[in-house]
């Protein structure tokens, strides 16, 4: 075999000068076949599969399921539908923005709550702190109330001592400066009270209530006084018959009647019976006719 160069003549046979791609000489130029075409294979039905072939599937009903033979005609088949299944997955972009945007409802807005009057508390609570360690501070005077008519009145004498259920009451007033350190002022007057008790008899022992104390004029107006210290014990098996217990209270009034203002005394109608039981006292106070009523005024 030689090579030829490119562009050069194709090779010949060696043989008979033919080139390498001819086809040899005894093979006839017209090599179309002229004879009888084989008969065609018969194919199968659809329905018989050809031996070592796979029968096609064909269309088979998957839902609802096909009735189990041997059931009998009209029997109920009916189905449920498949259970909705919940699901977190979000609606595709396009049908978010197809769907209307429903705005939350408005909140109403709360009204801000109205001050509290924080300061008067504060005061009120600063006063009775105050005046229960003995350094009281000025409350003011005024006028609160204008006689109770309903009120049964005791009149006391100067330096002498009121009794009302076993229990005896002395009282005296002094003027005092103002505990506050202030400057003193015109038109008001400081007064201390000192009121003494003392239980006569074991009734009067078990009667250890405090008493409302308040001052007054020959007007009928009043003043309220504020306690500072009660030497009564607070246990009643404490509170020995013949003893006397000191109540110190503190009030202003207007200068003008400083001299002249008397004590209103109002005895507590409580009884502290020892080792009474819950029931019994309850029993008591609904079955007691007794009301605090009766008032002991000290002249002065």
């Amino acid at each position: 075999m030689t090579e030829t160069p490119m562009g050069g003549t194709p090779p010949r046979n060696g043989r008979d000068g033919r080139d390498w791609f001819a086809p040899p000489a005894e093979q006839p130029a017209d090599i179309t076949y002229a004879g009888a075409l084989p008969r065609p294979v018969p194919t199968a039905p659809p329905s018989v599969p050809i031996p070592g072939t796979l029968a096609s599937p064909g269309d088979v009903r998957v839902w609802p399921p096909p009735e189990p033979e041997g059931e009998a005609e009209g029997e109920d088949r009916s189905t449920q539908p498949f259970p909705a299944l919940r699901t977190n997955r979000q609606p595709p972009p396009a049908a978010l923005a197809t769907e209307p945007v429903v705005p939350p409802p408005a909140v109403a807005e709360t009204p801000p709550a109205r001050p509290k009057r924080t300061g008067l508390l504060i005061a009120g609570t600063a006063l009775s702190v105050v005046l229960a360690v003995g350094m009281p501070t000025w409350f003011g005077y005024g006028v609160y109330e204008y006689g109770r008519p309903s009120d049964v009145v005791h009149v006391v004498g100067p330096g002498q001592a009121g009794v009302w259920q076993h229990v005896s009451w002395r009282v005296t007033v002094e003027k005092i400066k103002d505990p506050t350190g202030q400057p003193e002022r015109s038109d008001r007057q400081w007064l201390k009270i000192v009121a003494t008790r003392t239980a006569l008899d074991d009734e009067g022992a078990i009667r250890h209530g405090a008493p409302k104390i308040t001052f007054t004029d020959r007007a009928g107006r009043t003043w309220q006084a504020e306690p500072v210290n009660d030497e009564t014990p607070p246990d009643v098996k404490e509170n020995k018959v013949g003893t006397p217990y000191r109540l110190e209270l503190m009030g202003v009034v207007p200068r003008s009647v400083a001299d002249e203002a008397e004590v209103l005394l109002r005895p507590s109608s409580y009884r502290d019976v020892p080792d009474q039981s819950a029931k019994d006292f309850v029993d008591a106070a609904f079955s007691s006719t007794e009301r605090e009523d009766q008032v002991l005024r000290f002249r002065r």
